[in-house]
């Protein structure tokens, strides 16, 4: 039997529902693993060393290095290191 729009509409009772065409769905069994991180942290001596350059940290960028965070820690009064943590995807 054909449906025309006027005779579904009659047969749902209500005027302002469309027909619709069924769209299958196709549902695949894709294995996904978790992604494994590594990290690598630098620690500056501010006394004895320079703070990272842009050179640095745009050299660290391309090899895929995202700085995550930056801490410091006060050892004493005159004493301070610098910590830059960064994280990247590891190569499967």
């Amino acid at each position: 039997m054909l449906f025309t729009t006027s005779s579904w509409r009659t047969l749902a009772g209500q005027n302002d529902v469309q027909p619709t065409l069924h769209i299958p769905m196709v549902y695949e069994n894709i294995p996904v693993s978790q992604p494994r991180w590594e990290y690598r942290a630098v620690e500056i001596d501010p006394r004895e060393q320079a703070l990272p350059d842009e050179a640095y940290l745009n050299e660290l960028g391309a090899q895929g290095w995202f700085l995550a965070g930056v801490q410091e820690q006060r050892l004493s009064e005159s004493k301070t290191r610098i910590h830059y943590y960064f994280v990247r995807q590891k190569e499967a």
